[in-house]
């Protein structure tokens, strides 16, 4: 009888690298600095960034922090950021990254508030407003498709159940529009 040796998984991507939490912390920082388009679309730099392109996280522990952040209550970017400080180093590293990441956008959002009251009334303002949003809608969708094909991959049932629930969502919102924002008609007056 021959000895046979059991077969290697074979993973998809190398083994991550070494990092420091100041490397993270300096991360999540830029990113809740200059970040932009929602959670959605931070999710996805944080894919790109942390996964694929520095290999600091695997995609096993990212998918694993992102159904985590869905589940939880709260927004999606700062629990999954949250969720990478704990992997790195634990409560301190939540509790650092979740500030090093929030506060820069608390921050703006206090100043773009204040001056918004301020100067709000000028056209040109309002036309920024109207640009700025369209940007953000667009690397929203953009990163919404990434993460379906990341979470989703070519799995034919979770494929189904996406489906059944996307159109189940559109149904229970065209019949109760007054719930569902992106379908009420504005009436300009």
């Amino acid at each position: 009888m021959s000895h046979q040796a059991k077969p290697q998984p074979v993973t998809a991507q190398a083994e991550t690298v070494s990092f420091t939490l100041r490397d993270l912390l300096f991360y999540f920082l830029r990113l809740g600095t200059f970040g932009f388009g929602g959670p959605i679309a931070l999710a996805g730099y944080m894919q790109r960034d942390l996964v694929e392109r520095r290999r600091w996280v695997s995609r096993s522990d990212y998918l694993e922090g992102l159904a985590f952040s869905q589940l939880s209550p709260g927004p999606l970017a700062a629990q999954l950021a949250m969720y990478i400080g704990w992997l790195r180093a634990g409560f301190i590293g939540t509790t650092f990254v979740g500030m090093a990441f929030v506060l820069p956008s608390f921050m703006m959002a206090v100043v773009v508030a204040a001056l918004y009251v301020h100067f709000g009334s000028l056209p040109w303002i309002q036309g920024m407003f109207y640009g700025i949003g369209a940007a953000v809608i667009a690397i929203i969708v953009r990163s919404a498709i990434k993460l379906i094909l990341t979470t989703v991959g070519k799995d034919s049932l979770l494929w189904m159940i996406f489906v059944v629930l996307a159109i189940t969502t559109a149904w229970t919102c065209l019949r109760a529009r007054r719930s569902c924002n992106w379908y009420t008609p504005r009436h300009e007056t």
